[in-house]
């Protein structure tokens, strides 16, 4: 029978101890009597009687199809006793996904339908207030609804309420600390107030929650270069962004960051004297979508001129230097250079 590499990572709330100890007994009964123990999480490792939560950190185990099935289903139930919260699973296959369920609260319960109206207003234009309101109705009624603080933040965020936003992501990581998502937004609000050191320390924690089949396992992993170059720390800049430009995840999504991430990339590699593997990155630029955050295709292919220059390609050098030229003064003068040392 296959094996594969499962891995499981989410929190739930239940909102009372009444509901707590009925889901925890009902996952002990189902375990031992329904699933025989063919299920990958033990009761006493997930659920935290002092906060009366179900928590599981990112947790990696190897398990047959039997065990992923079991575990699903069994936690699917739990799902449908709480209040807040979500969990992730994942079962890969040599590196490939399989399979990946999200599970979420979609009960009739108040607070849950007002947390799923609110989110879909959040992702509406001119909701915004409206989106605001319905998280703070969320978190009136339940308090530790972790969720409802990130989507608030993120609301907040998006309205220059940097302030806001940040006291928002900081309930919903007193809550949960492992959401990666309160992370990755906290890290832009510290962005833009240009606290680069606070920043970076979200983005790197967003990854030690995450896992990179996850876009938002790369979206960190660019705000974490761009946080490092901004502190002055170059060699940890290109270290991640080497990461993001040879990932193997191909996630739509990320193709945006492709152009702008790899032309940064090539730039620190010229720098540090790693000629071909920036004439590499500079390519892989050219080759990606336009992005309006990303440099001009001139200057992409001024600095590609500038570096085949330097390992005395004289000819490809002229020729990506003749066509920056057209937009870019800087590139006219090493054209004119290049073609006296032809």
């Amino acid at each position: 029978m296959s094996e594969y590499r499962i891995i499981i990572a989410g929190q739930l709330e239940f909102g009372s101890e009444r509901v707590f100890r009925q889901v925890v007994d009902q996952y002990i009964h189902r375990m031992e009597n329904y699933y025989k123990n063919d299920i990958l999480l033990k009761a006493e490792n997930i659920f935290k009687e002092e906060e009366m939560i179900l928590d599981i950190p990112r947790t990696v185990v190897t398990g047959t199809e039997r065990h992923w099935l079991n575990t699903l289903n069994l936690l699917e139930r739990v799902v449908s006793f709480s209040m807040a919260g979500s969990i992730n699973l994942w079962r890969l296959n040599a590196g490939t996904i399989m399979d990946h369920q999200v599970l979420e609260p979609h009960s009739d319960r108040t607070t849950v339908q007002l947390f799923n109206k609110g989110r879909q207003l959040v992702n509406q234009a001119e909701k915004e207030q409206e989106a605001l309101a319905m998280m703070t109705r969320v978190v009136g009624r339940f308090a530790r609804h972790a969720q409802a603080y990130e989507r608030r933040g993120f609301v907040n965020y998006r309205l220059g309420n940097i302030d806001d936003a940040l006291y928002d992501y900081d309930k919903s990581l007193k809550i949960n600390p492992s959401m990666p998502e309160s992370h990755y937004g906290r890290g832009l609000a510290y962005a833009s107030k240009e606290d680069w050191a606070k920043a970076a320390e979200d983005f790197d924690l967003v990854t030690k929650n995450s896992i990179p089949h996850q876009a938002i396992y790369w979206m960190a992993q660019v705000a974490l270069g761009d946080s490092y170059l901004k502190m002055g720390r170059p060699a940890d800049a290109l270290r991640v962004y080497n990461m993001f430009s040879k990932r193997k995840q191909k996630i739509a999504s990320l193709d945006r960051y492709d152009r702008r991430v790899n032309s940064t990339f090539g730039k620190l590699l010229a720098k540090s004297g790693r000629h071909n593997d920036a004439v590499i990155a500079f390519q892989r630029a050219l080759d990606a979508e336009a992005d309006v955050k990303a440099p001009k295709e001139s200057e992409i292919r001024y600095h590609l001129g500038l570096t085949l220059q330097a390992l005395g390609k004289v000819n490809p050098a002229i020729e990506q230097l003749e066509i920056a030229a057209k937009e870019i003064p800087e590139a006219a003068e090493a054209l004119e250079k290049a073609r006296v040392g032809a």
